[in-house]
C-alpha cells in the first residue's frame, strides 16, 4: 500500500516522521499501488488523496477537512488520534488510542529515552517560522529555539535532549510527552488547530491549556489573526469547545466588504510599526510561562498506549498482507 502523509515544499518534522516510521515498524508493507493508501500520523482525516479507491487510516486525527470529502471511498479506520476523531466519525471508542508519534522510540535512529543534556526548548509553528524575530527572542531568554521545519532524527533528538519544551508546534508536545519532557502549549496566531490538540490530550487523560504569546513579529497575526484570547491568557479548552472550533477551522468566513477593508488595513506596511510587537515582548512572555506548571502524562499511560497501538498495526498488516500460496 501506499503510503500518505501531508507533504508540502517547506518540511515539517511531525508530517515527515511517517515516511522513517511506519516502514520500520512495519517492513514489507509499503509500496506504490495506486489504489490502497496508509493514512499515518497528521492531521489529516479528509484530506485529498488523488486516485487512492481504499485507505487504511491508522492513528491519523481530524480537524484540517471535513471527512466528507472520502464518501467516494472505502475507508478503515483502524484507530485514531483521540476521542473526539472517533466521537466525528461515529467509530467505536476503543479506536482512539493517542497519536502514532509514540512509537518513536521503538525505530533504530530515534533516542530510546530522554538524555536530559539540554535545556529550555522553544518550537513555534512551522508557518509561524516564515516570520522574523525568533533568533532574537532566543537570545533574549538564553532558551534554545528549535526549528521544525528540520530533519525528523534531529529535531527529535533535541526534543529528548530537554528539560523543558515551549511549543506551538503539535508535534513539539507530542515527542516531549513521549520521552518524558514537561511541556506547555502557547499560541501566536489564530493559526492553532486547537481541536486536533484536544483530541491528542484527551487521549492522555489530559486537560488542555493554552497560553496565549505575543509574536516577535506582527506577520502571523496579520495572516492569520488573533489568537483564541487576548495576549497574556492561558484559557483551558474542553471537547466541546473543540468541536466548536472544528467548525470555525473547516467552515470559511463568508467575505464582505468589511472583511475585505480590514485585511487592506492589517496588510499595511504603514501600519505595522503601531501593533506594538517585538522581540523583547515575546521574550518577557516566554520567560513568564516557562515559570508556570507544565504538562506530562503518566508513563504508564503512555506504554499502555504504546502496547494497543502495535497489536492495532500488527491486526492491520495480517489483514492486508497476501496469503501465503499453498
Amino acid at each position: 500500500m501506499k503510503l500518505v502523509y501531508y507533504r508540502k515544499q517547506v518540511p515539517n518534522f511531525g508530517d515527515d516522521l511517517n515516511a522513517t516510521l511506519w516502514p520500520a515498524l512495519a517492513p514489507g508493507l509499503f509500496d506504490d499501488d495506486p489504489v490502497v493508501g496508509f493514512v499515518g500520523i497528521g492531521t489529516i482525516i479528509g484530506m485529498p488523496c488523488g486516485d487512492l479507491q481504499r485507505l487504511h487510516v491508522f492513528s491519523t486525527g481530524i480537524g484540517n477537512d471535513l471527512p466528507e470529502a472520502w464518501r467516494d471511498k472505502q475507508v478503515e479506520y483502524w484507530c485514531v488520534r483521540g476521542p473526539i476523531s472517533a466521537r466525528m466519525l461515529k467509530l467505536p471508542a476503543d479506536r482512539a488510542i493517542t497519536d502514532g508519534a509514540i512509537l518513536t522510540p521503538l525505530v533504530e535512529g530515534f533516542p530510546k529515552a530522554a538524555t536530559g543534556t539540554g535545556g529550555t526548548l522553544v518550537i513555534p509553528h512551522f508557518e509561524t517560522l516564515d516570520h522574523p524575530g525568533w533568533p532574537e527572542v532566543a537570545r533574549l531568554t538564553g532558551y534554545e529555539l528549535l526549528d521544525p521545519r528540520a530533519d525528523p532524527k534531529a529535531v527529535i533528538a533535541r526534543i529528548a535532549a530537554a528539560k523543558l519544551v515551549l511549543t506551538e508546534s503539535l508535534h513539539g508536545a507530542i515527542l516531549a510527552d513521549v520521552y518524558g519532557i514537561p511541556w506547555i502549549a502557547f499560541a501566536t496566531s489564530k493559526n492553532f488547530g486547537i481541536t486536533k490538540w484536544v483530541d491528542w490530550t484527551h487521549s492522555l487523560g489530559l486537560e488542555f491549556d493554552l497560553a496565549m504569546i505575543p509574536p516577535p513579529d506582527p506577520g502571523p497575526v496579520l495572516a492569520f489573526g488573533r489568537p483564541a484570547a487576548p495576549f497574556g491568557q492561558t484559557r483551558r479548552f474542553d471537547i466541546e469547545a473543540a468541536f466548536a472550533r472544528f467548525d470555525e477551522r473547516v467552515l470559511p468566513d463568508p467575505v464582505t466588504l468589511t472583511s475585505r477593508l480590514k485585511g487592506l488595513v492589517k496588510h499595511s506596511p504603514l501600519i505595522r510599526p503601531f501593533l506594538g510587537f517585538s522581540p523583547a515582548r515575546t521574550a518577557e512572555a516566554l520567560q513568564r510561562l516557562a515559570r508556570t506548571t507544565p504538562v506530562l502524562s503518566a508513563e504508564p499511560v503512555r506504554q499502555a498506549l504504546r502496547d494497543r497501538m502495535m497489536e492495532r498495526l500488527a491486526a492491520l498488516a495480517t489483514a492486508v498482507q497476501p496469503a501465503p500460496v499453498a
